[in-house]
This record gives structure tokens, sequence and C-alpha cells, in this order.
């Protein structure tokens, strides 16, 4: 939830000066618009009720700790900011204040008609995954501040893979200076350690969410690159320094779907090498080329084990390895028959088949075909048996992200379209193409 493109900034900032422009309820809506509606102020009498039944098991269940909360006022215009390290993030800001926050989500969840429903009621509406389209989602944000809300966003944009805090949207800063409200920040301490994005399961891990303002409303920066500093070093993630209970390390499972992000061995580099070692309770991964192998701790950290199984060395914080293998140079395979390679392309991923899907109308999105992924030093490539509905030059993916889970979407032409990468690593095919489409740019800028 909550991440906002540059692009997206920029353009809504720009239709402000339109008074053409309309507030969200002022649109007419059709039969297509009902999942495209703004936020529904939340119901003081049911956020009440929430409050009491909910709020106390809440803190109680997740270990969670609010410290400074009182620094964000019970009225008027804000914007919290926080760290955006899992999938409660949302929930566990909405216990920790006593008031409602209302959150910009993935399109994704509006897709499922009970579960929309529910959250419009908690005041969450929908962010296009385009978001260079999504001029309702800004739209939304500055309707209800002009409400005296309080709307959270992660500036980050995205959830973190390893631990480590990502960038900060640029467009952020600009959105900032213009909206004028007092901005506070949540940095959730414990949260990425509690349920890592790639875990299977909930580690009970004890928490904080420190409040601090960061802003008031008369005395923001004028320099973008000092908000984006400010707020970096507001919501810097903190868990890899935190202590650990040892004994939380006994639990089992703490190994699955860790190699949705090492999807390289550490050791030897071998692409998808690592497999989880059976039975799931030993914690334990195994490269099937190098045969080296790893343990995995309730701390997200991984140690070499020995010939019994028992971890030997130093640990080593997850980011830290998965920094490693994005090092690792692409390694070519073979060419598949009929790809139509050009001269001096090359062939680095081969997918085994999936689906792909494309949404033409937020927010249907519907399957558009069966086959295999290929992608090249040059193209990202989509064949089925009866032909080749995508074929793109990496230079027009746009919007390229991994959420949820397994599913890679991206964007061509304004279109959306997600690729599922059920047991596979999404994030090789992300980090290869990612880092393909920064060489082209750097060898165009060398020119």
């Amino acid at each position: 939830m909550g991440g906002l493109e540059p692009v997206l900034a920029i353009r809504y900032l720009s239709l402000m000066a339109d008074p053409r422009s309309e507030a969200p309820e002022s649109r007419s809506e059709g039969p297509e618009d009902l999942h495209l509606r703004g936020p529904r102020l939340v119901n003081r009498i049911f956020y009440r009720t929430l409050d009491l039944l909910l709020r106390r098991p809440i803190l109680s269940w997740f270990q969670l700790t609010p410290v400074n909360a009182d620094v964000v006022p019970k009225s008027g215009a804000g914007i919290v900011l926080g760290n955006h390290t899992a999938l409660f993030d949302p929930i566990w800001l909405y216990a920790m204040l006593s008031r409602p926050v209302y959150f910009a989500a993935t399109e994704d969840l509006f897709r499922q008609p009970l579960l929309a429903r529910v959250i419009r009621w908690l005041g969450a509406f929908p962010k296009r995954k385009n978001a260079t389209g999504d001029v309702r989602a800004m739209r939304n944000i500055f309707h209800l501040l002009k409400l005296g809300c309080l709307v959270g966003i992660y500036p980050e944009g995205v959830r973190t893979w390893d631990g480590t805090n990502g960038p900060i949207i640029p467009g952020i800063a600009r959105l900032i200076r213009k909206l004028r409200v007092p901005v506070y920040t949540c940095r959730t301490e414990g949260g990425y350690l509690a349920q890592p994005r790639w875990a299977s399961r909930y580690r009970r891990i004890p928490m904080r969410g420190v409040f601090s303002r960061l802003y008031a409303g008369d005395a923001i920066p004028a320099d973008d690159k000092r908000i984006v500093s400010d707020i970096a070093e507001a919501i810097r993630n903190s868990d890899y320094g935190m202590t650990v209970d040892p004994a939380l390390s006994r639990k089992k499972r703490l190994a699955v779907n860790v190699t949705r992000v090492l999807y390289r061995c550490p050791a030897c580099g071998t692409l998808e090498g690592l497999k989880i070692m059976l039975p799931h309770k030993t914690n334990r991964v195994e490269c099937s080329s190098c045969f080296n192998s790893w343990v995995v701790n309730a701390a997200s950290r991984l140690a070499e084990t020995d010939e019994n199984g028992e971890p030997e060395g130093e640990w080593t914080t997850l980011a830290d390895l998965y920094a490693r293998i994005r090092k690792l140079p692409l390694a070519p395979i073979r060419p598949v028959s009929r790809l139509g390679l050009a001269e001096g392309e090359q062939l680095y991923l081969a997918s085994r088949p999936r689906f792909l899907f494309k949404q033409e109308r937020f927010p249907d999105i519907r399957m558009l075909a069966f086959g295999r992924a290929f992608l090249t030093s040059r193209r990202l490539v989509f064949r089925t048996r009866l032909g080749t509905p995508l074929d793109t030059p990496l230079e027009t993916i746009a919007s390229l992200s991994v959420d949820p889970g397994d599913k890679m979407h991206f964007t061509l032409a304004g279109k959306l379209y997600r690729i599922p990468f059920r047991n596979e690593s999404a994030m090789k095919w992300f980090d290869a193409i990612q880092r393909l489409q920064s060489e082209m740019a750097a060898g165009r800028t060398g020119r």
C-alpha cells in the first residue's frame, strides 16, 4: 500500500491549476466506475467500535508498542510517512493511532469484492499500478487533506524484500511542498523480522512504532533533496540491529521461500540452485550444484553449516547475501529454437509454462495467453504454441514491480501486464530486467 510515482505527482500538480478539475465525489460514475470510487469517510461509530474491540488485541498479538504516538494530533489534516516492511503495516499504524488513517491501497485488493468493501469501510481507496494514468488517486489524497483527514503514505512505494530501505520516490518531496500540511513519520522497528516479505509464516518478534513530527505545515524546506534525505533518515529500517530471542530460531519452516530472494547460490552463483532441505524443521537450504548449505534463523540471517547441519562461521544478513548475488554477472543460457535471436543478442532467462494476463481497463485483468517467458539482452518475449503475444524491447517496459509474492507486473503503452511465477523466483526476472535496462541506458548515455 501507499507508493506514489513521481510522474503521477508531477502530473497532478499541473492539474491543480486547472479550474475544470473535479473533486472525487462530484464525478459522475457509470457501472465501470464502481471499483474506482474515491475514499469513503470512516463512520465514527464504526471506527469507535473497531477501536474498542480490536485495538488492544492487535497491539497485544503483534507485541507492538507505540512510541511517541501523541505527536500526531487527534484532528486536523496531516500526512504520515512510514517504512514499508510488512503486509500488516497499515493495520499496525491504524491500531497505534487514535484516529482513522486513509491509505491508497494497491488495486489488487479491490479485485476481490468482499475485501474491497471491508477496506473501503476503513478508508482505503485504490491506487493503480500504472500510476502514470492514475490522477484519481492523487485527487483523492488532496480531497481528504482538504477535509482535515490523516493520509498514510509509504514513500518507498513497495515493501522491502531484504530488510533494507528502498529509494524514496522523488515526487514525494514535490507533493509535500505543494500540500503544506504537517508531516509525521512512523518508523516500524521489527516489522520486517516479524513478517519477512518472502517468508511463509509470521515470527512473534516484539515490535515498536516510533512516531515523530518531521515538518510543521509552515516549515517545509524548499529543497527537494533535503526533504528526501530527511524522510530517508526518519524511516531508516533498523531491524538487523535488533536482538532476537535465540529460542525463536528453533521454530520450524523459517527457511521456506527464502529462495524467492536468494535465487542464486551465494557460493557458486548457480541460478535457482538453492533448495529447501526436508524436513522443514531443519531451516536449511542447500545448493544442488556445489552442495554448500546454509541455515536460516529468526533474525533473517544465514550461516554456512558443517557436515552435521550445524552452523559454523559468522552469521550473514539476508540483505548482504542478496546484495552479493545481485552483483554476479548475468550468465547466458542455450538459445531456444525458433526464438529468433538477432546477431549479438543473448538469452538469459527462460521460464516454465506460465499465464500472461493483461489489463485493458481497470480493474479487470484477464488471461491473455499461456506459454513461456524469455528474457534476452534486448527483449522480453512471451511465446505460445500459437504465436507470440508479447515481444517488446526492454526500453519500453515501465512500472516494473513484483507484488504480491510471485507476480511480476509491468506496463507497456499504458497497459498493465502480469506474469505469475509460481515455484520460481520473480525477483530474478525483476533484477535482470532492471540491470539490463540500466546497462542499456548507460550505453546510450556513453554514446
